[in-house]
């Protein structure tokens, strides 16, 4: 006759934790039970809730010994008496485990409620241990409540759930409830090796990792996962077996991806995710991985502090391949990836198609352009932004200049019909001016943007990157620093009056002044106290705004424009009509006209940028408005 087989148990039944110190995760569940026990104030009713696999019923039957224990109760169950044996063997008749999802009926509680009067058959308590509990039925949770509130005194309950929100709260409020929390990636890390090293498994450092990554915070998930690794290795067990196991990508694959997206190669990372498809990958953990590693990037990109950081949990030399591929990415873009990223893994979780879903996300984000604004289009071509307050100014008579730089006389409104570029030569002279009184242009009335920004605060955000301010009496001159800003801040012209007086105390009269130019009175918002002394709105009247005056770089007649840098480009727009009446969608051949510039066209191809959208000023309508 052949002999039986030894049965052969898994990794987490083999090796469960025995008493609270082995139990990996959960020290603030274990070192409160533990002192309860010590000081002998045990409860009659408790309830274990967490996620799947962090120990809940694990714990469960820890207290029941320590309870149960000859030696008890205690914290440190003997682990040799018979109560501890036949505990820990699944065969005490004084300890009943009971599943939720099968005994939820009535007529289990009015079973468990009339054994209640029996004392133990051995043991210091009777101890039941309902697992499942959220699955009990209505009429079950109401059998059960009087004597979960008055047990007798050898009774213990121990309830365990991943879902105590559909327990009913009458039953809640009689538990002790102890909250077990996700197992932190580290500490699954130190177990998977600890028990490889047990098994006597030699384990790749990056599979175990992988596995740890995977288990996302369940012990058992990632002890399950080991197991399986085991079974189909035929000797190490490699990231490349793992990742084919669990139908995941492994992070080296994940790195080369996104590797693909920031270099602008959209047909590499298209084919990464067709492999990655092919070979039976589970797309949205794909899609997760590839966010978090974009997260990541943006992680790598901040200063170094004191604090945690993500990435504190990732290998040294992954690190070292995400700061790198962080150094060729602005913050800006990889924040533009990650908001795509984020909508696209919505759609792609929901969608019957999630590979092709996946495919174009990657295509779209290895092919955007990139974004700039318009004080880095400054910096880029040479220019320094115009400080708060004061527009851009040259030096008279331009002496001094290079390449024949030049004043010019304010554009007449027939010479004006479209919008031209005037390009500034590279002259010391004529850079723009500075007021003195107000360097840093950002903070003039801190207290009174203070108080804006509590109660509009994107407008005092608009107005912190883009308006500066001057109280002079009951004036308040709001200044744009650049026409960007003009439309918006006339637009909120009666909204900054109000919150002005309001802060102040007194009727505040707002002035809005354009490159230099201060709009006439007819313009300005005055708000009147009301009696109460809170500011009424006056509704501001629209006046158009000044033209500033351009300086031309010229070079000599029948060469080439000059190839040095230029410091700034600056539109000249009529000066009667308001810009915005005048303003439309620029035609082909305007828009070819603009990039024909070389210093346009040379910061296009230095910052691979694209022109999105170019309003042009409506000759026609402005010729008639001049008629008149």
């Amino acid at each position: 006759m052949a002999e039986p087989q030894t049965t052969h148990l898994v990794l987490a039944r083999k090796w469960r934790p025995e008493r609270f110190s082995e139990l990996v995760g959960q020290e603030h569940v274990t070192r409160t039970l533990g002192e309860a026990l010590k000081r002998g104030r045990i409860a009659h009713a408790f309830l274990f809730t967490g996620i799947r696999g962090v120990g809940k019923t694990t714990a469960a039957r820890i207290l029941a010994r320590c309870l149960n224990c000859a030696k008890g109760p205690t914290a440190e169950p003997c682990g040799e008496c018979a109560a501890c044996v036949e505990i820990r063997a699944g065969s005490s008749l004084d300890v009943n485990e009971i599943d939720g999802a099968t005994y939820r009926k009535i007529e289990d509680a009015r079973a468990i409620i009339e054994n209640l009067s029996y004392r133990p058959a051995r043991d210091r308590f009777k101890i039941y241990i309902i697992d499942e509990a959220h699955q009990l039925t209505d009429s079950a949770f109401n059998a059960l409540l009087k004597t979960l509130e008055e047990p007798p005194p050898h009774v213990k309950f121990i309830l365990a759930t991943t879902e105590p929100q559909k327990m009913p709260e009458t039953i809640l409020s009689r538990l002790q409830r102890y909250d077990f929390r996700r197992i932190p990636y580290l500490k699954i890390l130190e177990r998977l090796q600890d028990l490889a090293g047990r098994e006597g498994v030699e384990v790749e450092e990056t599979a175990i990792r992988l596995l740890a990554r995977e288990a996302g915070g369940s012990m058992r998930d990632a002890e399950r996962m080991l197991e399986t690794a085991i079974a189909t290795s035929a000797g190490k067990v490699t990231e490349a077996e793992v990742a084919s196991s669990l139908g995941v990508a492994s992070r080296t694959t994940v790195l080369k991806l996104a590797d693909a997206i920031l270099s602008k190669n959209a047909a590499a990372a298209l084919a990464h995710v067709r492999e990655l498809a092919s070979r039976g990958a589970n797309l949205e953990s794909l899609g997760r991985d590839l966010l978090e590693t974009i997260r990541n990037l943006a992680v790598a990109k901040l200063p170094a502090g004191d604090s945690d950081s993500p990435l504190d949990d990732i290998p040294d030399h992954e690190v070292a391949e995400l700061k790198r591929l962080a150094a060729g990415a602005s913050a800006r873009d990889i924040m533009r990836l990650f908001r795509l990223m984020a909508d696209s893994q919505e759609q792609i979780i929901k969608s019957p198609y999630p590979d092709l879903l996946l495919e174009m996300a990657v295509v779209r984000m290895a092919s955007l352009a990139a974004v700039i604004d318009a004080d880095e289009l400054l910096r880029a071509i040479g220019a320094t932004p115009p400080a708060s307050g004061t527009p851009p100014a040259s030096s008279g008579g331009g002496s001094g200049s290079r390449g024949g730089a030049k004043q010019e006389p304010a554009p007449s409104p027939q010479s004006s019909g479209a919008r031209r570029l005037r390009v500034e030569g590279e002259v010391k002279a004529d850079a723009p001016l500075r007021s003195e009184s107000h360097d840093d242009g950002a903070r003039e009335l801190p207290e009174l943007r203070d108080f804006i920004r509590g109660r509009r605060a994107a407008l005092a955000g608009f107005m912190e990157q883009g308006a500066g301010l001057i109280l002079d009496g009951d004036t308040l001159t709001v200044t744009a620093r650049n026409d960007i800003y003009i439309r918006y801040l006339n637009d909120n012209k009666a909204v900054i009056a109000e919150l002005a007086s309001e802060h102040l105390g007194r009727a505040i009269r707002v002035e809005l002044s354009a490159n230099g130019a201060v709009s006439p009175a007819s313009s300005r918002a005055t708000i009147p106290l009301a009696s109460n002394g809170s500011a009424r709105e006056t509704p501001p009247a629209t006046a158009p705004a000044r033209p500033a005056q351009p300086i031309v770089a010229e070079s000599a007649p029948g060469k080439p424009p000059p190839s040095r840098p230029v410091e700034s480009i600056r539109e000249v727009a009529p000066a009667s009509p308001p810009i915005d009446a005048m303003r439309r969608a620029a035609t082909p051949e305007e828009r070819q006209a603009v990039l024909a510039d070389p210093a346009v066209r040379r910061v296009f191809d230095t910052l691979d940028a694209r022109l999105v959208e170019l309003k042009m000023p409506n000759s026609a309508e402005a010729s008639a408005k001049e008629s008149k």
